[in-house]
């Protein structure tokens, strides 16, 4: 059994985004999973979702709510994956079987990126990306991502990064990267020889019929 989260905060994204992020995960994989949306507006989301209603203070803004995540306030325990709304599943994505895959967090390497990016010590951009995300919250190292971002220096951290993709870099936590054949970028590989789990859109706007 898997968990499946989403965060849904504000009104950039509808409800029909995360039902169709549901549905398309329920209808592609063979695993057994439970889906949970974090969110300040349930209105419209479909009744097989589970609803996670914000955890109160710290009040978070915009791309930063997805850090609290790793809460352990949180109500989901084991392995989880994290999928942003505007990302479309193309076939199972709930595949990593492998032990080893669970013993740190994982996010999409975007290695497409060129140009004069940094890994960590300061607040340039960075070769990873938080659209996709997998833990396990057994894992108690994995608290570490929240407790040190509210440890008193959340407002620093909330004006330095842009989002957490930074703040994981820089502040020097330990991570691994998918595969390559995992994910694909729609705006940095339009043309891959490999059939990939998850497309991203990157900085594209996206609509519900370009996840169809």
């Amino acid at each position: 059994m898997y968990n499946v989260v989403c965060v849904k905060f504000g009104t950039k994204y509808s409800a029909d985004f995360v039902n169709k992020l549901y549905s398309d995960i329920a209808r592609l994989t063979r695993s057994d999973f439970k889906f949970y949306c974090y969110t300040d507006d349930p209105t419209g989301i479909d009744p097989e979702v589970n609803i996670i209603p914000p955890l109160g203070r710290p009040t978070l803004k915009g791309v930063w709510n997805k850090l609290r995540l790793f809460d352990p306030a949180m109500p989901y325990e084991g392995k989880t994956y994290f999928f942003d709304l505007d990302v479309k599943i193309l076939k199972d994505p709930l595949v990593r079987d492998d032990p080893e895959d669970w013993k740190k967090l994982s996010l999409v390497s975007s290695h497409w990126k060129m140009g004069k990016l940094y890994n960590r010590l300061s607040n340039y951009d960075v070769k990873i990306n938080s659209s996709v995300m997998t833990w396990d919250t057994s894992n108690t190292d994995m608290q570490e991502y929240w407790d040190h971002f509210n440890s008193g220096f959340r407002d620093y951290f909330m004006r330095k990064y842009v989002g957490i993709d930074r703040y994981i870099v820089h502040e020097d936590f330990s991570y691994f990267v998918f595969e390559k054949e995992y994910i694909q970028s729609k705006k940095y590989q339009p043309e891959v020889d490999y059939e990939a789990c998850v497309l991203t859109f990157e900085e594209i706007n996206v609509g519900l019929d370009d996840l169809k």
